[in-house]
């Protein structure tokens, strides 16, 4: 479920500056969350500055029309930057760590066969690829050379899991997708918001409070009842 930005009219600086200023906190606690997901493979300051791009391209787009507050317009523009970053940059740094093994093993090939490991040449016809490309992997490989892929490699970690469906959850989201996002969109703004957060941008009921403005209970209220709304609209529709 996309949110919404809205332009009716022009900011004044002033008003963007102020809503960066007075959502820095939320921006680096964003950064520091995502961080702590990829374990330090990537750097707190580098997250940190992507977000405040983020947290400014926010400030520049929205415009109040009561419905949403600006904090939580923010929080989901800047998690996406990141998430998007930590995606692109964990793929890049998983292919290394894999092409690494590959150029490790048709070492051991060539010496096994008496042949030179340390032949460039020899060592690109075994990995079928041409010396350019090698050098390519060598350069790659160079950034991940202290790296394990264990250290690297969660299978329990979001970044890294396989997005394929399953038969049963590709039948699952056949016949129910179109159907829940119909009844989403029965939903007040403000139910749909809650629910996003906390499902999809894995906000919990405290970081939700924040974000809306509003108390941990509330939170907990609206997400059951918006669960409890749709469950009925399913099952009635």
């Amino acid at each position: 479920m996309a949110l919404k930005a809205y332009s009716s009219g022009p900011l004044s600086l002033q008003d963007i500056n102020a809503r960066v200023k007075s959502h820095i906190p939320l921006a680096r606690k964003i950064a520091w969350q995502i961080h702590g997901r990829v374990r330090d493979l990537l750097d707190i300051d580098d997250l940190i500055q992507i977000g405040m791009t983020a947290l400014v391209e926010a400030a520049q787009r929205f415009q109040d029309t009561g419905e949403a507050t600006f904090g939580a317009y923010a929080s989901i523009r800047v998690r996406g930057a990141l998430v998007d970053h930590v995606r692109n940059n964990l793929t890049l740094t998983r292919t290394a760590v894999q092409r690494r093994d590959r150029i490790v093993q048709a070492r051991r090939d060539l010496q096994s066969e008496g042949l030179d490991p340390d032949n460039q040449t020899l060592l690109a016809e075994k990995l079928g690829i041409g010396m350019a490309e090698l050098q390519n992997w060598h350069t790659q490989v160079a950034k991940v050379s202290d790296k394990s892929l264990d250290e690297i490699y969660d299978d329990h970690s979001i970044w890294f899991a396989d997005e394929k469906p399953t038969p049963e959850s590709a039948l699952l989201t056949s016949e129910l997708r179109d159907r829940l996002a119909e009844n989403l969109k029965k939903l007040n703004e403000r139910d749909a918001m809650v629910l996003q957060l906390y499902y999809v941008e894995e906000l919990n009921l405290e970081e939700i409070a924040e974000t809306l403005s509003i108390s941990i209970g509330r939170v907990s209220q609206i997400k059951k009842a918006a669960i409890g709304q749709l469950r009925q609209w399913m099952d009635t529709d």
